[in-house]
């Protein structure tokens, strides 16, 4: 069995669908593709269409396409031991020097087609029993064995590569017995049932995924996703978003073969060009948005004679903002313009001539990929009324369509924060880092008149460089949140407030005495710069000789004390490649009902850095006067594996607060750790009388630099006030009341 790390899955996937191409060429429906391949007169050749290896991973047919010709299987001899196809005059394997078989010296598996020894009783790979000889296997096995074909997706923007055919179309003609075995959904090999992933290539054998659009979601069961005891495993993130991407295929395809039929641009009915498009209730300002227009349309008042197109080089200065309140959004996009290649990838496919786009956005914590049509609110003149971007280009405006559409309409998007639209534009763990004594980001202090918790500075320096050092994305917030600003101060430096600015770079100049700790900032509109450096060393100026020639693009320099004077936090997006993700959904109960409550088992094999983040769904579905954050957090406890688990030693948790969603980060150790998601705020609001349809739902997403097995163990009826004394004892406050009494609260926003 191949071992994998995580930094050379790509190349072992590869390697394993090279093994598949062996195992099938030794069945009997691909003896004429194995005996071509070995003709001494003919060049052995696999034509490999790169793309397709490069974006369908989840194709259980073969990525290579063969040269078939009359079957000569007596040139060629099969290693019993790793399956390579040899010529006749070889006496050992080409690739692992084992011994040519001799005469009647193996068997052939009916599952899987790997050759055995005659001594054995059972298929060395999958444990199926050898056929009798009486007995006829038919030609149909191994596309039995393998799932129904997945849609294959192309080059972002072009139409994907065509399927090769299978020469046998005809279907088994009984039908197939029940059995034990399941197939592997990435390499299609046949495991025992006993495996909980694959024994050629680690897939595991079923995974949770976030409920694609057209998939019952958790608002048709009161019980959360996944049974008591099932056992997942977690997945890399880029094979993850191959297999949710082809949810949304099947729809792209139709939506081509709908404009084609009829010679019309797409037309995204499920989100019209309307006013309930616009507005909660349908009716708004009358004027702001007066029609719709398609790009061509659209009046520009600048560069009348360049194209339209999705992507020109997307800059942050690009973006500009409309009426819509709407720059929690605008400068998360920034800060994801430092990288283009990330901005890129939000939009999956598009078809301008038909005015069709899909774009892969995360809400609330699923991933998920919505069709769109082209079609932009405008007003009277002509003019694009919320969000652009220049030199005509479309990315800004699609983004901001999309993820209107993901919460209802545009109005929805009024108000936020920046930490939220990395969140939503990544699908990325995220943090903030506040800069001010007390606060969380902005966030209201402690409760009960607890005194502030005292800013550690060099804390938030150490967590600014490492952050900086891992290439995460950094936006820094300007006299955000429960800050005093004096609006004329500000702006005589220069500096814009409430408003974000992208951070470009974290240094310490050890050379000065003292050591100066400094960020290089942009400001999103490409101007309006600080000017509070006037006063620096000149010595310092040429060590940053960027400084002065920079300003044009609205990049400067700043120091970490101005930083803490005049911005409230810095939001930092831990983008990472490589890493395993799993997301689960669940139900926050108003009452201790184990029957909803979300409890989740993990197992780690080996020492293991995780990202915990637990969201609440549906923020945004009303408007901004009817929103009801709960008080979240998550909790994660040592324990012992076996069929009830049970709160041991505090882990890690976040903070308590009233937000969107929490996290916290910790590296874990091998062993088992029991995972606690806890809402405070609404259980004595009258919910636990309604209907369960109408309790809160929540998504759990954990990534991991290593693999991650969760599972939902069976829930003991105490378990929730055990985590919630679990987690008082060990991170609240002490208060001694009455003589033999001690009381201990947690506040909100207590740091863990």
């Amino acid at each position: 069995m191949r071992k994998h790390n995580e930094q050379s899955y790509k190349n072992d996937r590869f390697e394993i669908q090279i093994n598949i191409l062996n195992f099938r060429l030794n069945s009997s429906e691909a003896s004429g593709a194995k005996a071509e391949l070995n003709r001494p007169d003919q060049p052995k050749k696999l034509t490999v269409p790169i793309a397709s290896l490069d974006h369908d991973l989840n194709s259980d047919e073969l990525l290579f396409a063969v040269d078939t010709s009359t079957p000569a299987a007596e040139l060629t001899w099969s290693c019993s031991r790793c399956t390579l196809v040899n010529e006749a005059s070889a006496s050992a394997c080409a690739a692992c020097a084992g011994s040519k078989p001799t005469a009647q010296s193996f068997w052939s598996c009916s599952s899987c087609t790997l050759r055995n020894p005659m001594s054995a009783n059972l298929c060395l790979a999958c444990k199926t029993p050898p056929v009798p000889k009486h007995a006829v296997p038919t030609d149909n096995h191994v596309a039995a064995a393998g799932r129904s074909p997945s849609p294959r997706r192309g080059a972002r923007g072009t139409p994907a590569l065509p399927r090769r055919g299978s020469r046998h179309k005809t279907p088994p003609p009984d039908a197939k017995p029940e059995t034990t075995e399941w197939p592997c959904s990435e390499c299609t090999y046949m495991n025992s049932a006993s495996a909980i992933s694959c024994e050629m290539c680690q897939s595991p054998k079923t995974r949770l995924l976030p409920a694609a659009p057209d998939q019952p979601s958790l608002d048709d069961d009161d019980s959360p996703e996944g049974s008591d005891g099932e056992r997942q495993e977690s997945t890399p993130m880029e094979i993850l978003r191959l297999r949710e991407e082809s949810h949304a295929w099947t729809q792209w395809q139709e939506v081509l073969a709908q404009c084609a039929a009829t010679g019309e641009m797409y037309v995204d009915e499920s989100f019209p060009a309307s006013a309930r498009s616009l507005y909660y209730n349908g009716a708004g300002e009358s004027g702001a948005a007066a029609r719709w227009l398609r790009p061509h349309q659209i009046h520009v008042d600048a560069d009348h004679r360049l194209p339209w197109a999705v992507f020109r080089d997307p800059r942050p200065s690009d973006i500009s903002q409309g009426v819509l309140g709407n720059c929690w959004l605008l400068s998360a996009l920034a800060v994801l313009a430092e990288r283009s290649a990330l901005v890129r990838s939000v939009v999956v496919r598009a078809e301008p001539e038909r005015g069709a786009y899909q774009l892969r956005l995360c809400k609330d914590g699923r991933w998920l990929t919505l069709t769109l049509d082209d079609q932009l609110p405008c007003n009277k003149k002509g003019h694009l009324v919320y969000s652009q971007a220049k030199r005509k280009q479309l990315w800004v405006p699609l983004i901001e369509k999309a993820v209107a559409k993901l919460h209802g309409c545009y109005e929805a998007l009024v108000s936020g924060r920046a930490i939220e639209g990395l969140c939503t534009l990544t699908g990325a763990p995220c943090e903030s880092v506040s800069l001010q004594a007390g606060g969380a980001g902005g966030a209201g202090g402690a409760a009960g008149g607890a005194p502030l918790e005292q800013l550690d500075r060099d804390l938030v320096w150490a967590q600014l460089l490492s952050s900086r050092q891992a290439c995460f994305l950094m936006g820094a917030s300007c006299g955000g949140g429960n800050m005093k600003v004096d609006e004329e101060e500000y702006q005589r430096l220069g500096l814009r407030p409430r408003h974000a600015y992208s951070v470009l770079d974290v240094v310490e100049l050890t050379d000065s005495h003292p050591p100066v700790r400094l960020l290089r900032l942009r400001n999103p509109w490409g101007h309006y710069t600080w000017r509070g450096a006037a006063a620096w060393p000149e010595l310092l100026r040429r060590q940053l000789p960027a400084c002065s020639a920079d300003r044009d693009q609205g990049v400067f320099w700043i120091s970490f004390e101005d930083v803490l004077r005049y911005f409230d936090c810095i939001d930092i997006c831990k983008v990472r490649a490589g890493w395993h993700e799993v997301r689960l959904a669940g139900i926050l109960p108003p009452m201790s009902s184990t029957r909803h409550l979300t409890c989740l088992l993990l197992t780690a094999t080996q020492p293991t850095e995780v990202d915990f983040t637990l969201f609440q769904e549906g923020q945004r579905n009303s408007a901004k006067s009817q929103r009801s954050q709960l008080d979240l957090c998550v909790v994660v406890f040592r324990t012992k594996s076996g069929p009830s688990a049970q709160v041991g030693k505090l882990v890690a948790h976040s903070k308590r607060q009233v937000r969107g969603f929490v996290g916290c980060h910790k590296m874990l150790e091998k062993g088992f750790y029991l995972v606690v998601c806890l809402a405070f705020n609404h259980w004595h609001t009258g919910l636990e009388l309604a209907d369960s349809s109408a309790w809160p739902r929540h998504v759990l997403a954990a990534h991991s630099s290593k693999p991650l097995a969760v599972e939902r163990p069976s829930l003991h009826p105490h378990i929730l006030a055990d985590a919630i004394i679990g987690l008082t004892l060990a991170r609240g406050q002490r208060h001694e009341g009455r003589q033999g009494m001690t009381a201990y609260y947690l506040t909100k926003s207590k740091k863990t």
